[in-house]
């Protein structure tokens, strides 16, 4: 029997949270905001600082630490990812306020109808490759946003600032990301600092949710985040993630089901367990009934219409240069997960679906 879908809630979010932190320093929201957040917003910390650690969804958070652990003793409640819940789209929506129908980076492969191409947003290369998609960043070229940062330094409100272990200026070793994070914490003025970090996600990926690997990092993020905040003066911390995780059971479309995937125009996109189907003409009538058969006890299927009506992506007007929603959307809701071939990278858990574990995050507070 298919599990109930866990639908994103859009007046519970993580938009939401980013629209508290927008509204705290001056900057006009263009959605309501967290109010767990804003009741610790007005005790008016002079330095606030968000740690997302990637895939640290309340079911790892649970998995891996006891109830006396720092991380859960200051867990403030559960809250909804988006959709999909993955990387892409929910640091999007941290980092700029707006819902993935507004910003558009709504997955790690998107189509770009204005180049004809799917692209990995976060690489600039082509789907399933290392081929750059062209000359410039296709992803910005079509999806430009301010950032948080920016957005809150044009009011001079206060001190913002990212801290990502990539980029022009990396803090690549946890030992370094978290001296930054502290060196900002210490300034005199008020400040604001969004620090990203890209694990545990990255250990769940390639060993699963319940592996050593994953176990350990869990550990030691609790360890360092308690020291840090325990550091700290005037200080409000938060830590949160950007979707949870699942571990998966493989299968592939062209290689399983040569006769589903002739349907389709092209690749499917956007995430294995958030599929954006391209269907030809000539298949449209019996698609989601040939779907339903293969994949029903999996994956629950949305027409574009039902997309746009349930607001899957997000509340607010779709963005102009959208193109990446095909003419159907599955969002996977147990473990089996398609992806198009073999050639994909060979991850034993993912996210991006609909099931609770990948879709509730952790809104954790500590003001020192």
């Amino acid at each position: 029997m298919m599990k109930e879908p866990c639908y994103p809630d859009y007046e519970n979010s993580i938009l939401n949270f980013s629209c508290s932190i927008l509204k705290h320093y001056g900057v006009k929201p263009k959605h309501a905001t967290l109010k767990a957040a804003d009741a610790l917003l007005e005790t008016e910390p002079k330095h606030v600082a968000v740690l997302l650690l990637d895939g640290l969804g309340v079911n790892i958070l649970q998995k891996h630490l006891p109830e006396k652990a720092f991380l859960r003793q200051h867990l403030v409640c559960g809250y909804s990812s988006v959709f999909p819940p993955t990387t892409t789209a929910s640091t999007t929506t941290m980092l700029s306020g707006l819902s993935p129908i507004e910003h558009g980076w709504l997955g790690w492969d998107v189509y770009f109808e204005q180049e004809d191409k799917t692209v990995s947003c976060f690489k600039n290369w082509l789907m399933g490759t290392e081929t750059p998609a062209a000359p410039y960043n296709v992803a910005y070229k079509y999806f430009p946003y301010k950032d948080i940062a920016s957005l809150i330094n044009e009011t001079g409100n206060a001190d913002a600032a990212i801290v990502f272990p990539f980029g022009p200026k990396p803090f690549g070793k946890l030992d370094a990301w978290f001296a930054e994070i502290k060196r900002r914490c210490s300034l005199d003025g008020k400040t604001f600092t969004y620090a990203y970090w890209e694990h545990p996600d990255g250990y769940m990926h390639k060993n699963g949710t319940e592996s050593k690997e994953a176990h350990d990092c869990v550990v030691e993020l609790n360890r360092r985040i308690e020291k840090l905040c325990k550091s700290l003066k005037d200080t409000l911390v938060f830590v949160t993630a950007d979707h949870g995780h699942n571990d998966i059971v493989r299968d592939y479309f062209s290689e399983n089901y040569p006769e589903f995937a002739k349907m389709l125009v092209r690749a499917p996109s956007i995430e294995p367990r958030a599929i954006s189907f391209y269907v030809k003409d000539e298949y449209k009538s019996v698609f989601a009934d040939e779907f339903n058969r293969l994949f029903g006890d999996d994956y629950k299927l949305f027409t574009k219409q039902q997309v746009f009506e349930k607001q899957l992506f997000g509340t607010g007007e779709p963005h102009k240069n959208l193109t990446g929603i095909g003419d159907f959307v599955a969002a996977a809701l147990g473990s089996r997960t398609m992806f198009w071939n073999k050639n994909a990278k060979p991850f034993k858990s993912h996210h991006a679906g609909m099931s609770r574990e990948e879709m509730i995050i952790p809104l954790i507070a500590y003001k020192c």
